[in-house]
């Protein structure tokens, strides 16, 4: 075979080889997305149950002001009940479950910080009962 032929022929094993690891990544992109537009797809709902408590407090007010606690448990999880204020002012103190999304907060002096948006808060049965 003459030098130009096999140019010619690697060449051509170059174009396709680009071509299918293209291919490849834009699959990857759109199928692991998860949204059918190739957009990120969004977290689960999460589900806690606990006491939910308004008034927390922590270092320059870096805090939603509500948060819920296990049984039994201390601390628990920042909520943001912007959405459902009404409601969480009359569930307060008491037992309840909230769903909604789980999302972080990087707040200056606290840092990274777990906050589930409140999506929905219902009174829950003691512990024990279903």
């Amino acid at each position: 075979m003459n030098s130009a032929f096999r140019t010619g022929i690697a060449a051509i094993g170059l174009i396709t080889a680009m071509s299918c690891i293209a291919g490849c990544e834009d699959r990857a992109r759109s199928s692991g997305s998860g949204s059918p537009a190739g957009g990120p797809s969004s977290p689960p709902p999460t589900t806690l149950t606990g006491t939910l408590q308004s008034g927390a407090a922590a270092i320059g007010g870096e805090t939603t002001g509500w948060r819920i606690v296990g049984d039994g448990a201390t601390g628990g999880f920042d909520v943001d009940v912007s959405r459902l204020q009404p409601r969480a002012k009359s569930l307060d103190g008491q037992r309840v479950t909230v769903t909604g999304k789980m999302t972080s907060k990087n707040w200056p002096e606290r840092g990274p910080t777990q906050v589930l948006v409140a999506e929905r808060i219902e009174p829950a049965a003691p512990p024990g009962r279903k």
